[in-house]
């Protein structure tokens, strides 16, 4: 899907990556217990975004599995999450046991936000879990005011949104906890799959590290003396969600390169964003912050139609789609926009569409902007904008 012919490929391995991980291979200390790199990775990536802790795990999924389990929530607990994203983003609260809520989305940036949020706030609710849609903050100093005032937690999902910040604050450092996936196509891709969760809590931390490490705890492990003989450290039960090594070196070299690889990714969106613009019947969605930056995993838009119906803008939106890709550029409908009506989630659902996350199904779409895209690329993508719009136009 990423590797079209227009277009450079995503994601792609320089030679420092390439040499990282040859030497971990032959090293033969490829498990995150017989080397060191994993946890310099998760050393780094937590002091990234302004975080204590890190934990590098196999993938964004289990990360999200884990904040939850970190605070303990489990049965009785409700969560409120987004309507709109990859489906982890709520079937983590159903592994734990949970209750998920969705919430709508705002419509001007197609995020959760503090008013679409408060009114599923119940006495059972304990975390809201808010996704960083395509790169683009959520309002995190509204939903964090929201959370304190009713003590609850936070957990972001930056899985789409490594890098960016909203008023000088990295995303991933707002939370109470944050969760990143380094997936395939994702900002950082560590091989094929990847994930880090970070936090402040050091019980949370702890109880997050024993459970991804089969339930070995973290003191009995690093702050306990132990007789000779077998050494007695799995005081609760987990799993093994661990990362390797491997993994981790391509994580740290990719880490070293992510403000450049951001501001690449902000100087083509724009590009792509001030061809889209023309057009009066194209919004970009947007919040309401003065400061904030944008990492663009994707660049979205939707289609506003004045005057025709949601199954008009949707038609028009699936043709608009169809044609740019058709003419060779890459165009997708992007993220879910509403998980709800997977079947798993049938049980959770009253039968009704939220209003905004329906306008999103039926009406974004989004452009490809990883930083391997060349400007002559770039100006290429631009002019089949532009010669599609002058069609609509015309």
């Amino acid at each position: 899907m990423l590797n079209h012919p227009l277009l450079s490929p995503w994601p792609r391995y320089e030679q420092d990556e390439i040499d990282a991980t040859t030497a971990v291979l032959l090293s033969g200390q490829v498990n995150y217990w017989t080397g060191d790199i994993g946890k310099r990775f998760e050393q780094e990536y937590a002091l990234s975004v302004g975080k204590r802790f890190g934990i590098a795990l196999s993938n964004g999924t289990v990360a999200l599995e884990l904040a939850l389990r970190a605070f303990n929530i489990g049965p009785g607990d409700e969560v409120i999450v987004a309507c709109r994203s990859y489906v982890a983003s709520a079937s983590c609260v159903l592994l734990v046991g949970a209750t998920p809520v969705f919430a709508d989305v705002d419509l001007d940036s197609g995020n959760l936000s503090a008013e679409t949020i408060a009114p599923h706030i119940t006495a059972k609710t304990k975390a809201v879990i808010p996704v960083h849609i395509g790169g683009l903050p959520c309002d995190m100093p509204g939903i964090m005011q929201l959370a304190h005032q009713h003590n609850i937690k936070v957990i972001e999902d930056c899985a789409q949104a490594h890098g960016a910040s909203i008023a000088n604050i990295k995303v991933g450092g707002w939370g109470h906890a944050a969760i990143f996936s380094f997936c395939q196509d994702k900002i950082i891709s560590t091989g094929g799959e990847g994930g880090m969760l970070v936090l402040d809590d050091e019980q949370a931390y702890k109880a997050a590290w024993a459970y991804k490490d089969i339930g070995r705890d973290f003191d009995a492990v690093f702050h306990q003396q132990h007789p000779p003989g077998f050494r007695w450290y799995t005081h609760t039960a987990g799993s093994n969600f661990r990362m390797t090594e491997v993994q981790a070196a391509i994580g740290l070299k990719q880490l070293a390169k992510l403000d450049a690889w951001i501001s690449r990714r902000n100087v083509i969106a724009q590009k792509l964003v001030s061809a889209l613009s023309q057009a009066t019947f194209i919004r970009v969605p947007s919040v309401s912050h003065s400061n904030v930056t944008h990492a663009y995993y994707r660049v979205y838009g939707v289609i506003e139609l004045k005057n025709q119906s949601d199954a008009e803008n949707h038609s028009f939106r699936n043709e608009f789609v169809a044609s740019l890709s058709e003419m060779g550029l890459p165009c997708f409908s992007g993220s879910c926009s509403e998980i709800y009506l997977e079947k798993a989630f049938e049980s959770y659902y009253d039968g009704q569409r939220m209003r905004n996350a329906k306008y999103y199904a039926e009406r974004a779409f989004c452009l490809l902007a990883h930083p391997t895209i060349t400007d002559d690329q770039v100006d290429q993508a631009v002019k089949l904008i532009n010669t599609l719009l002058a069609k609509y136009h015309g």
